[in-house]
């Protein structure tokens, strides 16, 4: 790593081991105070890596929190590609919303609201039939890798069934630019209180419904959050259309999480199907499209 960009001034570095990503990821502190987060990724990734440092760029520029991105470059004698971000200090959302009151929790979820409509001002378009092409053709892939596994998700006939049912909801939606797995693990609570986004890999231009699903996934955390969100996104009143794609989303993406869970052990495929029973009781076995915990 000696020839990343500035890489003397480092006085700490230590590496950092959370999170699915096959990035190595270290937190780093300079001789003048500063406080960095380093990725480093196989030179193969380098086009993937330089697109999302782009993204971030953009993201940043409208002033959303978050880890701003500083620099991008190759290291390790052309092995290796590395982004350099700026440190958020504090801790991570879903440790921190269980012990904070119901209301700053919503409160909360009111600004992760107003950071998602902020984020769709800097690139979006307009409904048209490219978002269900795009969706579609990534659900055919969750089938075959899910068939493929060689293990039985939880509820798998609803599952599909419903899929099969419904594909046609997507069709003609709009595409924004956002956070693609906006949620309390891709959070941090700063000690001054301040929501932060982290953890931009796989963002890109999706549906703004699909980016919303992350709701789903920090609702098991603070349901509050997740309808302070919901609310702040919609001015008020979720529509029914809203209901109806983020339960197709929810329903593709599980089965998409449950095959990678099996490459990755019995203790992640156990935590899968616990969630997958948790999602249909929310949902009462996809007779019922807005989840229980849900307060309008």
């Amino acid at each position: 790593m000696k020839d990343i960009k500035n890489f003397d001034t480092f006085t700490k570095i230590e590496a950092i081991h959370k999170g699915w990503s096959s990035d190595k990821k270290y937190y780093a502190e300079t001789n003048s105070g500063e406080r960095l987060l380093l990725r480093v990724s196989d030179i193969s990734e380098y086009e993937e890596k330089k697109h999302e440092f782009d993204l971030m760029k953009q993201i940043a520029a409208v002033g959303i929190n978050m880890s701003q991105p500083i620099d991008f470059g190759v290291c390790a004698g052309g092995k290796s590609v590395y982004q350099i971000l700026t440190w958020v200090e504090g801790e991570e959302a879903k440790e921190v919303l269980p012990s904070l009151s119901e209301r700053v929790q919503y409160e909360f979820g009111w600004e992760a609201g107003r950071m998602m409509l902020k984020m769709q001002t800097v690139e979006s378009y307009p409904p048209s039939s490219d978002w269900a092409n795009i969706y579609g053709e990534r659900v055919s892939k969750y089938f075959e890798a899910y068939k493929a596994c060689g293990e039985t998700l939880v509820g798998e006939d609803l599952l599909i069934s419903f899929l099969e049912q419904h594909s046609s909801w997507l069709d003609h939606r709009p595409m924004c630019l956002l956070h693609a797995d906006f949620q309390s693990d891709n959070m941090v609570i700063s000690p001054e209180n301040k929501l932060y986004a982290i953890d931009f890999q796989g963002s890109g231009i999706v549906d703004p419904y699909y980016a919303l699903t992350g709701v789903m996934v920090t609702a098991e955390v603070s349901p509050q959050f997740s309808t302070g969100q919901l609310h702040s996104y919609f001015g008020g009143q979720v529509p029914e259309e809203f209901w109806k794609l983020n339960a197709f989303y929810m329903a593709a993406e599980s089965i998409n999480a449950f095959a990678v869970a099996v490459t990755l052990g019995q203790e992640e495929v156990d935590y899968s199907n616990e969630m997958m029973k948790a999602m249909l009781e929310w949902f009462d076995n996809f007779n019922n499209l807005i989840p229980s915990w849900y307060k309008d």
